[in-house]
């Protein structure tokens, strides 16, 4: 079916081009007549007199160099987004301590918090990012950041508490265990004191 369907649809672009086409006939004997165009009118405008303006005095100086702050700012975002987390950890720190104080940097104590946690090189160190998370949600209840740290705090704090439940019950099963252990051997002994007598 597919085939009669392209064999018709080439004999059909065949003959559609190599159909007769009507043509008018081209004489020879007229030329076409030939318009003439009239040329544009000339206008005469005054050249005023060229004033020639002294040079700017303007000095174009080179562009500066970021500041201390800036630079560590960049370079922690640099690391930061590469995945380097450690020496972003520490070029965060760099620019808290240049920043002047009162400057907003949520975003900056976030990322700190979390280069903290996800350092590669070391284990985690919760304290701190603890302690900068809690100053983030202290310093910028408002900000975007806030509601995310508040969560990470949260889960850490509930992770905290099941370790110290998971503390306790080992203990407790510790406990249970050794005194499990010193009645069976007390009730071994009673068994084979009971064997003993005649």
């Amino acid at each position: 079916m597919w085939a009669k369907c392209l064999t018709a649809h080439i004999i059909l672009t065949l003959l559609f081009l190599t159909a007769c086409h009507k043509r008018s006939p081209i004489t020879t004997s007229t030329s076409p007549a030939v318009v003439a165009v009239p040329e544009p009118p000339v206008l005469a405008i005054p050249l005023s007199r060229v004033v020639l303006l002294p040079e700017p005095s303007v000095v174009v100086s080179p562009p500066a160099a970021p500041s201390p702050a800036m630079a560590a700012l960049e370079q922690a975002d640099r690391w930061f987004k590469a995945g380097v987390y450690d020496e972003a950890a520490q070029a965060y720190e760099k620019y808290l301590r240049l920043q002047p104080t009162g400057c907003p940097c949520e975003q900056e104590l976030f990322r700190l918090g979390l280069s903290y946690v996800l350092r590669r090189r070391s284990k985690p160190d919760w304290q701190r990012a603890t302690s900068v998370l809690k100053q983030l949600v202290a310093e910028y209840p408002h900000s975007s950041f806030t509601a995310s740290a508040s969560l990470i705090l949260a889960l850490r704090s509930e992770l905290d508490r099941l370790a110290l439940d998971a503390a306790v019950s080992t203990k407790q099963r510790d406990e249970q265990i050794r005194q499990l252990s010193s009645e069976l051997d007390r009730l071994k002994k009673i068994d084979s004191d009971r064997r003993k007598r005649p």
